[in-house]
């Protein structure tokens, strides 16, 4: 399940497309730090960042600008691609982990990867800052499925918080290497990393349920959850249960078996799209929306050919 915008679809693909450029370039301005730090690293992680960079930046887009400062990394990045294809990435990153404990397609184990202070103190600030600037823009999540009463929380899409959707997707990217080994995925090619900006408050929740589990969500890989609230923390509750996940007769089972991540500002958590999952109910006694459970959180998509 998904959230969908309301309203006119058009109008909200039309506002997409408007605002893809500046997202782009957002994001661009952004990662050159990190880029231009991953492509002098002769680390076999560093080079598979650069591998990364080029499958984000030919997504975007970007290889279609005549900018000389994008063509720059763009021909670095892939002079580095042909040295992994030589060296043979794939089997070198990943032959620490022995093809037993990899997942079995029909099962997935509750795993989740999570990283605590993901965002520098100012950058956490100001992400808490914007989400409650924005109040008027969120509207009330959905589901693909329009089940009654199976959710309810509010988001806001990233042509409303460019810069911050900017600044987590290029943090995304600078550790996907690590992301893809702890959660033992094979390394794939990416189409899209989406993102929206959720609040929770009094009474949310969302019921169990995957984020891969129809026609148009399938090629989701990885979900990611960034938690940022005010402190002191003015609500409990909002926990996410990871359970144990067997997929049997087009169906996915949801076992009894589960792990729990407590929402801890300042940190994100990754795990299989495909593993049913939930969002416990929200307690904040105050009702103020300042006072509410924030993240961003999206999906990376693998690319479909």
């Amino acid at each position: 399940m998904h959230t969908e915008p309301k309203g006119n679809k058009n109008s909200n693909f039309n506002q997409h497309n408007i605002v893809t450029t500046e997202r782009v370039n957002k994001l661009l301005l952004q990662s050159i730090d990190t880029l231009e730090e991953i492509l002098k690293n002769k680390q076999l992680s560093a080079q598979e960042r650069a591998t990364v960079a080029l499958k984000i930046i030919e997504m975007t887009g970007i290889l279609s600008q005549k900018n000389h400062l994008s063509a720059t990394l763009v021909s670095e990045a892939q002079q580095q691609i042909n040295q992994l294809q030589v060296n043979n990435l794939e089997t070198n990153l990943f032959t620490e982990i022995p093809k037993k404990i990899q997942a079995s397609p029909n099962f997935l184990p509750a795993n989740y990867v999570e990283f605590t202070n993901f965002l520098l103190p100012e950058k956490n600030q100001k992400a808490i800052e914007e989400a409650i600037k924005k109040q008027e823009k969120y509207i009330e999540s959905t589901t693909t499925t329009k089940a009654d009463k199976y959710r309810q929380s509010y988001v806001l899409f990233p042509q409303n918080f460019p810069e911050l959707s900017a600044l987590i997707e290029s943090k995304i990217l600078e550790i996907l290497p690590e992301i893809l080994i702890k959660l033992k995925f094979r390394p794939f090619e990416i189409s899209e990393i989406e993102v929206q900006l959720t609040a929770h408050n009094d009474g949310c929740y969302y019921k169990i349920h995957n984020d891969a589990g129809s026609e148009k969500t399938a090629s989701r890989e990885i979900t990611y959850v960034y938690y940022f609230y005010q402190e002191p923390k003015a609500f409990s509750g909002g926990e996410l249960r990871i359970y144990d996940t067997e997929f049997k007769g087009g169906g996915a089972i949801t076992h009894q078996n589960y792990k729990t991540i407590t929402p801890v500002n300042n940190s994100i958590v990754f795990f299989n799209s495909r593993s049913r999952h939930e969002v416990m109910p929200v307690i904040c006694p105050s009702q103020a929306f300042e006072n509410s459970r924030f993240t961003v959180n999206g999906w990376i998509r693998r690319l479909v050919s």
